[in-house]
């Protein structure tokens, strides 16, 4: 009996575990782009622009955008995202950097 090894598709280290939000291209809509967050590792940027709120993360040479829409829902998915690469950090038993948006959340560090 032979066995066949499926080759596992290796994702990048920023999209290991994820949760699972649709990124597209970041698309300019207003005449400012406010960033006033970074995540850990500068791995996702909470965002604004033209009264809408989302996420941003750096793909090579580009930017990628999600959860773009109202406050609450576009931070929502940020806490998401860094709370899913913060747990990355310390199951390589890594210290991750302090983020303020996760710390109240029964996160410290």
């Amino acid at each position: 009996m032979t066995r066949t090894r499926q080759r596992q598709k290796r994702e990048p280290e920023h999209e290991r575990d994820e949760p699972a939000f649709g990124w597209e291209p970041y698309r300019t809509v207003g005449s400012q782009l406010r960033v006033s967050h970074t995540s850990c590792c500068g791995l996702y940027e909470w965002a604004s622009e033209g009264g809408q709120f989302f996420v941003l993360r750096h793909t090579g040479n580009h930017y990628e955008e999600t959860g773009r829409g109202l406050y609450r829902q576009a931070l929502d998915i940020y806490i998401a995202l860094a709370e899913a690469h913060h747990a990355e950090h310390l199951r390589r038993r890594e210290t991750p950097e302090p983020d303020t948006f996760l710390q109240g959340r029964g996160r410290r560090g």
